[in-house]
């Protein structure tokens, strides 16, 4: 029940700390800069300039609908999350923000600011295992009948349409490249953030053969890591080698080459970036729809 409650808790500050990096952008950069903004942010920016409706209310009277509508595709837990996240995101952007003061700046430094707060908001909410809807609702309705079309190209086209949508309300053009430049930055930065959670190193240390041991018991004393050693040949004369696999973190990599040039300054070392480490002694972290 503790560990219940504490993970609730959690979600909702995850929550708020996302959402009001969410409604910065959106209101203290966005709406003064004049670009266009992609979703439902974006639609709520619109009607918030012409009709001076709080985009709170907007955003939330869109929501609804299409998230019933999902309830079948997404399960009555995630609905719920997502709900209170929405619910949460109106009113930070009804009662929040308004208080802060609209940023004035340059529109090319406004655009990579809206980019990256957005992708690290998103994917502070998107860890937690919640949504803030908008156009994720519509994809998922439009994915539900048309399964061969990939779910990146009616993301794609979606956000395409709104930008340009909002091109022709703003009678900017120029807007429109900005916002497709924000979906790329905030798309960019969830990636990095996402697959930056379980991420790290891997090692291969070919050696001559039989010299394996004693660099895993050299990698064992130095980041009490495990290794594997994998039986290799060489290409031109066929001798025997030991290729050591090590996978760690950058740190213990680090410092797996830094002892092998005192210890072994022969070795060969391969070092490649792992976008996904799991297994014994690797924390696992998971995002929305995952199952720890």
């Amino acid at each position: 029940m503790k560990k219940t409650v504490k993970e609730t808790i959690i979600d909702i500050l995850c929550e708020i700390a996302g959402n009001l990096l969410i409604g910065f952008a959106t209101y203290n950069i966005a709406a003064s800069a004049d670009f266009a903004v992609s979703g439902f942010s974006g639609i709520a920016l619109l009607f918030f300039k012409f009709y001076n409706i709080p985009m709170g209310t907007t955003i939330f009277v869109l929501n609804i609908p299409f998230a019933l509508l999902c309830i079948k595709m997404i399960g009555w837990k995630f609905l719920v999350k997502s709900i209170r996240c929405i619910a949460i995101q109106s009113l930070i952007m009804n009662y929040v923000v308004v208080l802060l003061p609209q940023l004035s700046m340059d529109k090319f430094i406004a655009v990579l600011m809206v980019g990256v707060l957005y992708g690290i908001s998103y994917a502070l909410i998107y860890i937690r295992g919640s949504s803030t809807g908008g156009l994720d609702f519509i994809i998922m309705l439009i994915k539900n009948r048309l399964k061969h079309v990939k779910t990146g190209t009616i993301a794609f086209i979606l956000d395409l349409i709104t930008l340009i949508a909002a091109g022709f309300a703003l009678k900017d053009y120029e807007a429109v490249i900005y916002g497709i430049v924000i979906v790329f930055l905030s798309s960019s930065t969830i990636d990095r953030i996402i697959l930056g959670m379980n991420s790290g190193a891997v090692a291969y240390i070919v050696t001559d053969h039989g010299n394996g041991k004693n660099i895993c018991d050299l990698v064992d004393q130095i980041c009490m890591r495990g290794s594997t050693i994998l039986d290799a040949r060489g290409g031109y004369k066929e001798e025997k080698k030991d290729v050591v696999m090590v996978v760690g973190s950058y740190k213990d990599i680090y410092q797996v080459q830094s002892a092998l040039k005192k210890k072994e300054p022969d070795a060969f070392i391969i070092i490649l970036d792992s976008k996904e480490v799991q297994g014994e002694g690797f924390t696992i972290r998971t995002v929305a729809g995952e199952e720890e």
